[in-house]
């Protein structure tokens, strides 16, 4: 029988009161929301991929005891990374962008070196790309560094089917999958494994309307997405990332940061839930979606605690000094035939698994 709040096992077989600290960072809880709507809420999701790629190239002798670690990342990723690499007295080497402040203070307290880019304005793929290169460099200059390419290693969306699998197995068959999307990880590492137990999936990916992952928009945004786009947000992408296979994914959805602010306050109002705006992205779609297909079991992901967000989204000033554009309220997403059709509203596309050159005549602009 389901339970409406529960410990996912990662895998390890440990129980509630035994394991490392990292089989209980790993272990998420299964929320229910609604009559047919479920969430699998985390406190730090990206820790799971970067503890499954760095154990295995520990094993594979890809990564040395004691060695290190190099990657291009400026949010959760990062966190996880750090976190794994301290409890394995692994060092970590990071070029970032901007970072909020409480997380550079973790960063650095965990022990990493943090390197910052602040702009790609005028760079060819913008910031991701221009720290990828730095990145390259990082990596020719330390011999023996081991870099677990987050956006790219098969490893990364392969990490989550423990779970998945896990989640099949209490859930039942899920009807629809509601994910945001910023490395193409977790979305597909889930649907590849909920399909199993029903072809039929529906998978909802949930982007930030200045984001290039399912094709450049119109670049028309408010103050407040271009503002939060890179420091605050763990979702979209000014490049197309290879981890995320389009064919995955049947709707599309482009929610304004307003949108994700007013959900996350929803939830905490109702629900006493601390959540990052990415997870009010997710949730935003997930409901509108139950709402709309009553009879399906809905399941959304909530990929981080929003205690990292205590001076932004959840503090009274700062939302006051936004307050006007906080107010906007977006009952229905509007349809779209086109990416480039999205503008500051909240849009959907029906994708309908196809590639990216399919929906939009041509391939991604190589990295």
């Amino acid at each position: 029988m389901f339970k409406t709040a529960m410990a996912i096992d990662n895998g390890t077989g440990t129980g509630i009161f035994d394991g490392s600290a990292l089989d209980s960072l790993c272990r998420p809880s299964l929320l229910r929301l609604g009559q047919n709507m479920f969430a699998l809420r985390f406190d730090l999701m990206k820790i799971v991929p970067a503890r499954f790629i760095l154990e295995h190239a520990l094993a594979n002798g890809q990564l040395e005891p004691g060695g290190l670690v190099v990657e291009s990342s400026s949010g959760t990723f990062a966190l996880g990374l750090a976190i794994v690499c301290a409890n394995k007295g692994l060092k970590l080497s990071l070029v970032t962008g901007q970072l909020e402040q409480s997380v550079e203070w973790r960063l650095r307290h965990l022990g990493a070196s943090i390197e910052k880019i602040f702009s790609g304005k005028g760079y060819m793929g913008g910031i991701q790309q221009k720290r990828l290169d730095r990145l390259s460099q990082v990596l020719s200059e330390s011999p023996g560094a081991f870099w677990p390419r987050q956006y790219d290693n098969p490893l990364h969306p392969a990490a989550y089917a423990n779970l998945a699998e896990t989640v099949a197995n209490e859930l039942g068959k899920v009807d629809i999958l509601v994910a945001s999307v910023g490395s193409g990880g977790s979305i597909c590492g889930f649907a590849r494994v909920l399909r199993k137990t029903n072809p039929r999936l529906k998978v909802v990916a949930v982007d930030h309307n200045l984001s290039v992952l399912f094709g450049p928009t119109s670049g028309v945004s408010t103050a407040l997405c271009r503002e939060c786009y890179e420091p605050l947000l763990g979702m979209g992408s000014d490049i197309v990332i290879p981890n995320l296979d389009h064919t995955e994914c049947d709707e599309v959805h482009w929610t304004p940061v307003a949108q994700m602010i007013r959900a996350v306050h929803t939830l905490h109002a109702r629900n006493g839930l601390l959540l990052g705006p990415t997870a009010g992205a997710a949730y935003s779609v997930a409901d509108w979606l139950s709402r709309r297909n009553p009879d399906s079991r809905v399941l959304t992901i909530f990929p981080d605690h929003g205690i990292r967000y205590m001076k932004t989204i959840y503090d009274g000033g700062w939302l006051e000094q936004r307050a006007d554009e906080l107010k906007r309220d977006w009952q229905d997403p509007i349809a779209v035939d086109s990416p480039v059709s999205v503008g500051a509203d909240w849009a959907y596309l029906a994708w309908r698994r196809r590639s990216y050159r399919e929906v939009l005549g041509h391939g991604p602009v190589p990295r």
